[in-house]
């Protein structure tokens, strides 16, 4: 009997409905996390193979998808790192190619970004919630405890680089461990990353289940809001541990994971600027500005330079 690959679908507190996609063996990774549920890291490496057979992902997709359910991502996720896995382009492009309609959502610890290969087999993603628990190396070995052949310098210009680059909606989600990543020097370094990356929103969390160490506690919410407020200037903030928060800009009435086809829905009626799309939306210009700049480079919208500004509309 062939093993089942994926999970779900369940409800998701930051993805509404999710089919999760399993796609290495239990705790195989390039971290061992001190907060991570799931337990110690078992299989630790950096080096990618089929772990599981792609064939039969696809497979146990196929049949899953061709009933049309009702879904909001597909979720590589599981115990382990979804990159590792060698063929993940492969399923990526099996759902584009074939169910279109459904959006993909990768959850990674961002370690193997470094890798041209695997930023190719990841580009036609819609969501990408890479993790940011670091903002120096000494925090990178007590928190992550990565693999010898991992160096954080090269892990942290990686990540900037993919959340600048990449068409998909990026989430960065940032672990705070009270003691360790919170010091008035790691939030002023953690800002300045988050500033270099420029992500669509940045979430943050904290230990809300038993991790892998007994010393570690969850941030409180006072401490929590250090962060919110070194980093809110910059890009929305939203917190998803014990203490919940969320920026205006995401209690917007319009969803920003639903901005793409409002704005294709309005230029469609009328070539509109980014001031009347301000007007009309109700959210901040820059994240207007980053999904008007994601939808040209992806050919699918178009502006034009006029006397009262920019204006965008679909392609003839």
């Amino acid at each position: 009997m062939k093993k089942k690959y994926l999970f779900g679908p369940v409800a998701s507190r930051r993805l509404g409905i999710s089919l999760g996609i399993d796609l290495v063996p239990f705790k195989t990774c390039s971290l061992n996390c001190v907060y991570c549920e799931s337990g110690a890291t078992t299989v630790l490496d950096t080096k990618r193979k089929e772990y599981v057979p792609v064939a039969d992902v696809i497979s146990q997709l196929d049949e899953f998808l061709k009933t049309n359910p009702e879904i909001d991502y597909l979720t590589f996720s599981g115990a382990g790192e979804p990159t590792l896995n060698s063929g993940i382009g492969k399923i990526v492009d099996f759902v584009k190619d074939n169910y279109p309609q459904y959006k993909i959502c990768l959850l990674t610890n961002a370690t193997l970004l470094n890798n041209a290969e695997v930023r190719r087999e990841i580009e036609r993603i819609d969501l990408c919630v890479p993790s940011l628990d670091a903002s120096n190396t000494e925090e990178f070995y007590k928190i992550n405890r990565p693999t010898q052949q991992l160096d954080f310098d090269d892990y942290i210009k990686s990540l900037i680089e993919y959340c600048r680059s990449t068409q998909a909606e990026v989430w960065l989600e940032l672990f705070i461990v009270p003691g360790i990543n919170d010091s008035d020097e790691a939030i002023e370094r953690f800002m300045e990353i988050v500033k270099s990356a420029n992500p669509d929103k940045v979430q943050l969390n904290t230990l809300d289940r038993p991790g892998v160490v007994d010393w570690i506690e969850p941030s409180s919410a006072e401490n929590t809001m250090r962060f919110v407020r070194a980093i809110e200037p910059f890009v929305p903030v939203e917190a998803v541990g014990p203490f919940k928060y969320k920026s205006s800009a995401l209690r917007q009435k319009i969803e920003l994971g639903k901005l793409d086809h409002q704005i294709v829905e309005l230029i469609e009626r009328r070539p509109s600027t980014l001031e009347d799309m301000v007007e009309t939306f109700g959210i901040d210009a820059d994240i207007i500005k980053k999904r008007l700049d994601a939808l040209v480079a992806a050919g699918k919208i178009n502006s034009e330079r006029s006397s009262r500004g920019d204006f965008f509309s679909l392609p003839l």
